[in-house]
């Protein structure tokens, strides 16, 4: 199995950043991309592009830690695991927020990384 991890320092209160970042179904607001985002109960479903959606399910959350996992699944995708984890730790000056990957095939870590890191660039730059 591989990992991917992306992270980004925010000059921002961490707990400003964990109520955006830890807003599972609100992802549309700071991830680039996403044409389309629904929900159903602890499922959300992303529209990529034309016939292209992503089921994501919260599997754990620890708002006192700032952490959240989900699964990933997708007939689009050729995974056969892929659990994502994102959390938000507090520092001197602001946060670093990250957001990270366990995939199966390893192959696929490379295009999931390159995900990620325009994501938490995202996040990044809705706190700019």
């Amino acid at each position: 199995m591989a990992t991917t991890n992306s992270e980004v320092f925010i000059a921002r209160d961490a707990d400003e950043v964990w109520a955006v970042f830890g807003d599972f179904h609100g992802i549309q607001t700071w991830f680039p991309g996403l044409e389309s985002v629904r929900s159903e109960g602890a499922a959300r479903f992303i529209g990529m592009g034309p016939g292209v959606e992503i089921t994501e399910t919260e599997v754990s959350r620890d708002d006192a830690a700032r952490t959240l996992s989900y699964t990933v699944a997708a007939a689009v995708l050729p995974t056969t695991k892929y659990v994502t984890t994102i959390g938000v730790v507090a520092i001197d000056g602001g946060c670093t927020a990250s957001m990270s990957a366990d995939i199966e095939p390893d192959e696929m870590a490379p295009m999931i990384q390159g995900v990620y890191d325009g994501a938490i660039a995202g996040l990044a730059a809705h706190f700019a």
